[in-house]
């Protein structure tokens, strides 16, 4: 409050001459009160957007990388020169010099050589995506068409490779206005075109997606532009070797209640995708599901088996509903293949305790020599048994003990100890392993220290 008052309380031709004489030394506050209150010239553009490059070339070395320890600096300054002059700017009704401020901006950090550890390129660039959504929803027609033509026409080589997916994305989501999403579907029958002679070859994984995402992006369209269902299907029928044009055609199926059609679509694919593992495993949830909803048991039994004989299992959703259709007799031996087949190697531990197979749980561990899995399953081991875990406990820290050699790794061995003490006569196991180590590594002060620590 102090501060207002001094400041109200200076004549307001004393006060003019010290904004004057900061802003002749200032270009920031300079271009801040020259677009606030000046008409806004093509010089002034020119003065603003070299501010953008002042502040790249501030902030990086004679070789134009900025490291490190100057990426924030740079990123929160180009934000805030977007922050401070956009809304003015917009103020103003400028949307088209609002629009190519932005652009200076975006190609300013989408072209700078530096150490992004800390994301502020994709903070600059978001910054950026959402000042263009601001521009464009404040635009005209004729405004909105000379946006959409910059887009159109900057696709390629003009920031790095992976920010131009900031303009293909505006281009093919933010565009609405009839006129320009005829537009956007002949732009997108050209890209699809280009790809299919020059590109595409099956193989290669961007050429597949550049074409891929195009073909689903032109089918949208086909949906906003109120194509018929019929046209559609006929478009996509032209792609169904990709499984994105089949996964559509699916959906739509599924929304129709045409569960015939998506079965046979899925069982069809299951053989397309062959090579395609997750894929494969994708489909053949979606039959499980349409099977057990429409009540079609055979298959679901059928499908079910598949799903876990043949695709590789990330959980137990699968194998419990499998367990649920038989007796115990014969779910003994659905479970043995399940253990003896690869597709259980990710949930083998906890399809050994959701079995209650404790001893062979151990064993597992016990084969696979791995302390962390022996943690990780320790207080349900312990619980059924005591005696086992604690010896595999106590060869373990006998193994390290042989190995360690530094402060770090004997606090750790501790650790291990100490845990050996909850154990069935475990504080005598325990005590004697210390009194060992004592004779053994005498000459080990670190470890003779963290073995005081550690109250033995």
């Amino acid at each position: 409050m102090q501060q207002k008052e001094i400041i109200a309380g200076i004549p307001i031709d004393e006060l003019q001459e010290i904004v004057f004489s900061q802003a002749f030394s200032d270009d920031f506050l300079y271009n801040k009160i020259m677009t606030k209150y000046a008409p806004i010239t093509p010089q002034h553009m020119i003065r603003l957007k070299q501010q953008v490059h002042d502040i790249g070339y501030r902030y990086s070395d004679r070789g134009g990388f900025v490291d490190y320890y100057r990426a924030t600096d740079y990123t929160d300054a180009l934000n805030s020169l977007l922050d401070e002059n956009i809304p003015l700017l917009l103020e103003r009704n400028c949307r088209m010099e609002a629009f190519e401020l932005v652009n200076c901006v975006f190609y300013e950090i989408g072209n700078r050589d530096m150490d992004d550890s800390d994301g502020g390129t994709s903070f600059v660039a978001n910054n950026c995506y959402e000042y263009w959504q601001t521009i464009l929803y404040e635009c005209n027609d004729e405004e909105k068409e000379k946006m959409f033509q910059w887009f159109r026409h900057h696709q390629e080589n003009y920031v790095i490779d992976y920010m131009e997916e900031y303009i293909s994305d505006f281009l093919l989501n933010e565009f609405h206005d009839e006129g320009i999403l005829w537009e956007k579907l002949h732009m997108l029958d050209e890209k699809i075109a280009k790809f299919q002679k020059e590109n595409y070859s099956g193989d290669s994984y961007s050429a597949y997606y550049g074409m891929v995402n195009n073909i689903t992006a032109r089918i949208h369209l086909m949906e906003e532009l109120n194509y018929s269902k019929q046209e559609i299907r006929e478009y996509r029928q032209k792609y169904r070797n990709f499984s994105e044009i089949r996964s559509m055609e699916i959906q739509e199926y599924l929304s129709d209640r045409k569960y015939e059609e998506a079965i046979a679509v899925l069982k069809e694919s299951k053989i397309l995708d062959a090579d395609k593992a997750g894929l494969v495993a994708e489909y053949s949830q979606q039959l499980i599901q349409i099977y057990e909803k429409r009540n079609m048991h055979k298959e679901y039994e059928q499908e079910l088996q598949y799903q876990v004989f043949e695709c590789m299992q990330d959980n137990l959703e699968y194998i419990v509903k499998l367990k649920k259709l038989y007796s115990e007799a014969e779910w003994d031996k659905q479970r043995e293949r399940f253990l003896q087949g690869k597709t259980s190697s990710r949930i083998r531990y906890e399809f050994l305790v959701e079995e209650q197979l404790f001893e062979r749980l151990l064993q597992e561990i016990r084969k696979n020599q791995s302390v962390y899995a022996l943690d990780q399953y320790e207080k349900v081991l312990k619980k059924h048994l005591p005696n086992e875990v604690r010896d595999m406990y106590v060869q373990y820290v006998k193994k390290e003990s042989t190995r360690t050699a530094d402060r770090k790794a004997y606090k750790y061995l501790m650790s291990y100890l100490k845990k050996i003490t909850k154990y069935p006569d475990g504080k005598k196991i325990a005590r004697d392993i210390a009194d060992c180590w004592k004779q053994d590594y005498k000459r080990r002060p670190a470890m003779m220290d963290e073995l005081r620590k550690a109250g033995f």
